[in-house]
C-alpha cells in the first residue's frame, strides 16, 4: 500500500483557512475573509515582537519613521496647493474677485486676526497684537526691575555689611572691656 500526498507549490499568497462568524440573524456563516502564509506568518511576528522588552521602543521608532515619511510624501501636495492659484467664490460658488494663492489667504486671515479685538463686548482689552506686545514689553520691564532692584540690594548689603561688621566688633570690644 503506497499512499502518495502531492504538494503544489505553496507561496505566502496560499489559502490555508477561512474566517467564519454568525450573521445578523444569528447564523453561522463564512465571512468571505480568507487566512493566506503571509496572514499567519505576520501573526506569529507580531506576537513575538509584543512580548519582547524592547517592543515599546521599536513601536515608537516604527511611529516616528511613519510619521516622517507621510510628511515627506505629502510636502509636495501641500506645497503645490499653497501656491496654486484659486478663486474666491460667493455662496452659490460662483467665483468673486481675481484669483489668489492660499498663501495669501492664510496671510490675509492672520493679519484681521492679529486686528482684531480680543474681547468684542470690551475694546480696552486691545487686540491680539497688542496683548501680545503689552505682555512682551511686560516680562522686559519686569526682568529689567529684578535685576536693578539685585543690584541695589548688593550694593547696600555691601555698604550695611561695613557698618554692621563695625557696630558688631565695638559692641564686643566694650563687653570684653566690662569684664
Amino acid at each position: 500500500m503506497n499512499i502518495e500526498i502531492k504538494v503544489d507549490n505553496i507561496t505566502l499568497d496560499t489559502v490555508v483557512g477561512q474566517g467564519f462568524g454568525y450573521d445578523e440573524d444569528g447564523d453561522w456563516c463564512s465571512t468571505g475573509e480568507e487566512k493566506t502564509i503571509a496572514h499567519l506568518v505576520a501573526t506569529q511576528i507580531v506576537e513575538r515582537l509584543v512580548k519582547d522588552d524592547r517592543w515599546n521602543s521599536l513601536r515608537d521608532k516604527v511611529t516616528q519613521i511613519r510619521t516622517e515619511e507621510i510628511r515627506a510624501a505629502i510636502r509636495p501636495a501641500i506645497d503645490e496647493a499653497i501656491a496654486r492659484p484659486i478663486h474666491k467664490t460667493n455662496t452659490y460658488g460662483e467665483r468673486v474677485g481675481e484669483a489668489t494663492t492660499l498663501a495669501e489667504i492664510i496671510a490675509d486671515e492672520a493679519r484681521k486676526q492679529l486686528g482684531e479685538p480680543v474681547d468684542r463686548y470690551r475694546s480696552e482689552k486691545g487686540s491680539l497684537l497688542q496683548q501680545t506686545v503689552r505682555a512682551e514689553v511686560k516680562r522686559a520691564f519686569d526682568q529689567e526691575i529684578v535685576e536693578t532692584v539685585k543690584k541695589a540690594r548688593d550694593l547696600v548689603t555691601q555698604e550695611m555689611g561695613a557698618q554692621i561688621a563695625q557696630q558688631v566688633t565695638a559692641a564686643v570690644t566694650a563687653g570684653l572691656a566690662k569684664r
